[in-house]
């Protein structure tokens, strides 16, 4: 940091130590004392970057930071005690490091994570034999390598010996995962070191001198595969003696190199047999699992009956008489149904010699979840997902722009009939994403990122003749997109800049207004500007193909050099044409636009799409999923469970309960109905389903005419079949029709109108909540039930006309849409609710994923009760189903008359709940698996 950087930076924290004695720091105080910043050092003739510095003293002052949530079993604390007697010589250039790379970086909040962390791993001075197992669960692109290289070096300043870091089932993954090693923990060139006779060539962390020399036993070096895995030669040659210097091993998760490890480290002059096996005593060992749902889970029934891949892990851990093992992920679903029982007996063979696998996976041990900072853009800010504890929700950023035009030249199913039908010419949206990434560059160079990464994503198909072909197609075009901006074509920038006035500037308005925390370098520009950039910013953009075929010979495009962002010391934008490779692999730096298809089955491909989330300072406006419904929406509800599942692990820390019980809550939750690869599993053949404290809601609705009409008679005949309600409980507001409120209710009305009522979202299956309403009935589980029609009380109805700007000020006035409903001889009239839909589609999805409102959801409990709607609703014991009458304006191309019935179910949290046990069924479109990927040049 240079000194005007830092003088800057210490007088702020002058000024904001005296306003931190007052109040909570905010952004607003760190702004105003910026002013006073800037005034200062302007008086001595010196000027700062105030944005910069905002976001300098925003880590500084941990403001929005994220937290952690930690469920252990018996864990005695270790690392407090012993704190004043290690020496942090590590950490402490780690963090140096770190601060240096980018100021910006929440380097206190990684502190104290990997504090908690470390202090449920195994004191690694405590003598004797242990072994410990636990998971981290972050979120996709969220920093989970860095916390995971802070808490390497942590552990081994505490006096871990071994690191072993397994990284991922692919090349290049383990690659990008050794650099960063070499830069945050090694502080030199591995590859240089290994190949380069003991070449110091120091890099990263390694310009701060320290007295701990860590030695790596495998390098980022490649020259046709990925040489630098483990290999015994090079190991044996370096001749590194186990137990005295930290030594750090970077793998893939690969049989031959996890055969190949065993046996060496079984070659160790410290090893002793112990009941035949070879066993390495008083050496603790760090292993770390990244993407530890990925290939590491034996997915069977039978404990005796292991796969690989787990067996080899297993085996791995046994071989060590003192062991932590620490699984990262973002998914966690299979890792919470690894079994906990294990046959103690069981053997493998590896190279001729016998080892004992030891127990599976589970992390028995310990549970951290990773709670996101403000500004991390994931599920809850793309979606607008609800927060189920306080309610707030905000609406979805607007970044979703559908695909729908793909097939042809693109198929929706590429198969062994069509895979050699490779498309002529790219489809219009994939011209247009092309587009958006050319304008994302040059606005990027107008808010000072001129030496910033830029990435696009296309994904397309998993066949690398497919992909040679795209990448061959998309250069192609960039070229021409060049060649019009050089020439000053009139009608390519006509093009461009109404994309940019009908797109980026309403979408940056809407991320301006809609984003809960402070970015001061998203602003508006004006045409003129960006214009001014677009041949600089179009120049730098390269096309890369992406897949381990080495050899050029039988393609068309040859640009497959490997993308490394480290060697682009003025940024590299890119666009990286890949499959499986590309999806499961390599993190794009500066990630602003994607263009995804389905390729094979949908969780997987739903969840490795997640990984363009993540932290994007500056430019999350510029931001672009092109993608299609059917994707887009499989993914909210896969997040959506996954958001649900976070907030279950939370409400369970507090009541001090392990790891075990996690595993039951989580498999017991309703949205595992929306995840194709965990119904796979054994156990999912019967899964008992829990609804104890949930709110399933219709947020997406069939628009067609046959299930809006069959769900208005649904409405109709429920409500002759519980009668003209009594005056008390109809209740008004401003002297019109609020709420019709049936008290106590008889549960055969409820659950005839669930079965009866169509409807298409995979948390939401009619029979399993119906038969699990009547469970609990039987049991006397909820004192009652209780139905609320839900009317609109406003003047006007206020709707978006076709093609506006979708923000609440474009919004127009309209009479409003009634119905009625008649029973006993009498009719009532009802006014229908009006929710907007954000994006057009051919389902109508309801803002926010919330149809009901935080009013409704307590009108039938006490005025004068007490804590939150969900704990009142668990003391009075009351279920509620909410039924909104929505008016079709709200969506598009409906013209029906009628209104769009949806509702929402509130469970109280019941105690002693009776379970609904059924046999998994998965969606037929879903578990196809149309594609290959023959991708496979590196046997992985």
């Amino acid at each position: 940091m240079n000194n005007i950087k830092n003088s800057a930076r210490l007088i702020a924290h002058t000024l904001l130590s005296h306003a931190k004695q007052k109040e909570e720091i905010t952004d607003e105080i760190i702004l105003n004392i910026i002013d006073r910043v800037e005034a200062t050092m302007s008086s001595v003739g010196q000027s700062i970057d105030k944005i910069e510095l905002f976001e300098i003293l925003v880590a500084d002052f941990s403001i929005g930071k994220g937290s952690i949530t930690e469920m252990n079993g018996d864990i005695t604390p270790w690392l407090y005690s012993r704190k004043d007697e290690i020496n942090w010589e590590l950490w402490s250039r780690y963090k140096s490091y770190m601060y240096e790379k980018d100021p910006s970086f929440p380097i206190n909040d990684l502190d104290d994570f990997t504090d908690k962390i470390l202090d449920k791993c195994y004191n690694p001075k405590e003598t004797g034999s242990w072994d410990r197992r636990g998971m981290v669960v972050g979120h996709v692109q969220s920093g989970k390598t860095s916390n995971y290289v802070g808490l390497i070096n942590k552990a081994t300043d505490a006096g871990y010996k071994v690191i072993i870091v397994i990284a991922g089932t692919i090349s290049s993954l383990r690659r990008q995962t050794q650099e960063r090693i070499d830069e945050g923990f090694i502080g030199r060139s591995s590859s240089a070191y290994i190949n380069n006779n003991g070449e110091n060539r120091i890099i990263g962390a390694g310009k701060y001198k320290v007295n701990t020399d860590i030695y790596s036993l495998t390098s980022s070096y490649y020259r046709t595969g990925d040489e630098g895995d483990f290999d015994r030669k090079v190991a044996n040659r370096l001749n590194i003696p186990i137990g005295k210097n930290p030594i750090v091993f970077v793998i893939k998760k690969n049989k031959s190199i996890l055969e190949n490890l065993i046996d060496w480290f079984s070659k160790d002059s410290n090893i002793r047999i112990v009941n035949g096996q070879p066993k390495l005593f008083d050496v603790p060992a760090l292993i770390i699992d990244d993407e530890a749902d990925a290939a590491s889970v034996n997915a069977t029934k039978d404990i005796n009956d292991i796969k690989a891949i787990n067996k080899l892990i297993r085996t791995l851990l046994n071989v060590f008489d003192q062991n932590t093992f620490v699984g990262y992920t973002a998914t966690p679903y299979a890792n919470l149904f690894i079994p906990q029982d294990f046959n103690d007996e069981l053997t493998t063979v590896v190279k001729g010699k016998t080892y004992f696998i030891g127990e599976d996976l589970f992390p028995k041990d310990f549970i951290i979840n990773i709670i996101a900072p403000k500004n991390y853009i994931g599920a809850a800010k793309i979606f607008g997902l609800e927060n189920p504890i306080t309610g707030e929700s905000h609406e979805p950023l607007n970044v979703f722009r559908v695909i729908d035009d793909y097939d042809p030249p693109f198929f929706k199913t590429i198969n062994k009939n069509n895979k050699d039908d490779l498309p002529e010419y790219l489809p219009e949206s994939l011209e247009t994403a092309l587009k958006s990434f050319i304008l994302t560059c040059a606005i990027r160079r107008l808010r000072g990122h001129k030496k910033k990464h830029n990435s696009m994503l296309v994904h397309v198909a998993l066949y690398v003749k497919w992909i040679d072909r795209v990448a061959s197609l998309v250069n192609k075009r960039m070229k021409v997109f060049k060649n019009y901006i050089s020439a000053n074509d009139s009608q390519f920038l006509k093009e461009l800049e109404e994309l940019f006035l009908n797109d980026f500037l309403p979408t940056t308005e809407n991320v301006i207004e809609n984003i809960d925390y402070k970015d001061s370098r998203i602003e508006l520009h004006d045409w003129e500007g960006v214009k001014a950039e677009l041949k600089k910013a179009a120049s730098k953009i390269d096309v890369r193909a992406v897949h381990g075929t080495r050899s050029t010979t039988n393609l068309e495009y040859h640009n497959i050099d490997e993308i490394d962002y480290s060697r682009y010391e003025e940024g590299l934008s890119v666009i990286a044409v890949g499959g499986g490779r590309l999806a499961r692999g390599i993190t794009l730096e500066g990630l602003s636009t994607s263009y995804y298809l389905r390729t094979t089955r949908m969780y997987d491909s739903l969840m490795q799409m997640g990984r363009w989330f993540g932290y994007r300072p500056g430019y999350v406006d510029l931001c672009r999923l092109y993608t299609t419904e059917t994707i887009y929406e499989w993914f909210n509800h896969i997040t959506m469970a996954t958001e649900e599942m976070r907030y279950d692990f939370d409400e369970m820390t507090t009541r001090n309960l392990k790891p075990k019980d996690f595993t039951l809550k989580v498999r017991n939750h309703h949205g595992l109905l929306a995840i194709t690869s965990v119904a796979k599993l054994f156990w999912a053949q019967n899964i008992k389903i829990s609804f104890s404290g949930h709110n399933p809601q219709t947020y997406l609705l069939f628009k067609d005419q046959k299930s809006i009409q069959n769900n208005f008679n649904n409405l109709k005949n429920l409500f002759e079949r519980l009668g003209f309600p009594k005056d008390e409980n109809i209740i008004t507001k401003r002297k019109k029709v609020r709420y019709l409120l049936y008290r106590n209710i008889q549960i055969d009305a409820l659950t005839d109108f669930i079965e009866n009522y169509k409807i298409n979202i995979p948390s939401i299956n009619n029979q399993i909540i119906s038969d699990y309403i009547k469970n609990q009935n039987t049991c006397n589980n909820i004192r009652e039930w209780n139905i609320c029609i839900v009317s609109n009380t406003g003047e006007k109805a206020l709707l978006y006309d076709e093609g506006v700007i979708k923000n609440p000020e474009n919004r127009t006035e309209y009479d409003t849409q009634k119905y009625k409903l008649s029973a006993n001889g009498k009719e009532i009239e009802l006014v229908c609710s009006v929710r907007n839909q954000t994006e057009p589609g051919d389902l109508y999805k309801i803002t926010k994923n919330q149809i009901d409102d935080i009013v409704d959801r307590q009108v039938d409990l006490l005025e004068n009760g007490t804590g939150s709607i969900k704990e009142r609703r668990a003391n009075e014991s009351k279920g509620l189903l909410l039924i909104y009458a929505l008016d079709e304006r709200g969506t598009t191309n409906v013209e029906n008359g009628i209104p769009i019935i949806g509702y929402s179910l509130h469970f109280p949290k019941i105690e002693n709940e009776v379970q609904v046990s059924y046999s998994a069924t998965i969606k037929e479109e879903l578990d196809l698996e149309p594609m290959e990927d023959d991708d496979n040049s590196e046997n992985e």
